[in-house]
């Protein structure tokens, strides 16, 4: 089969809007919250947090990443 338009190749990047990045960065810090700073886990979702609130920070509109969340 010969592709003629090979963009139908290339999937959509998935995007999140920031409403929903600057929701899930509040159910972040609450999980935080409740497992406490010290915890190994609480230190991924800290992370976690700082990448989603830097996609916030770079663009006004809207946030481009890696993943989607739905809300």
């Amino acid at each position: 089969m010969i592709v003629s338009d090979p963009s139908v190749l290339v999937p959509e990047l998935p995007a999140i809007d920031v409403s929903e990045a600057h929701w899930a960065i509040e159910y972040l810090n609450l999980m935080i919250e409740k497992l406490g700073a010290d915890s190994p886990v609480s230190l991924v979702l800290m992370q976690t947090r700082r990448e989603l609130r830097s996609l916030t920070q770079s663009t006004p509109a809207q946030v481009i990443g890696p993943f989607r969340i739905a809300a």
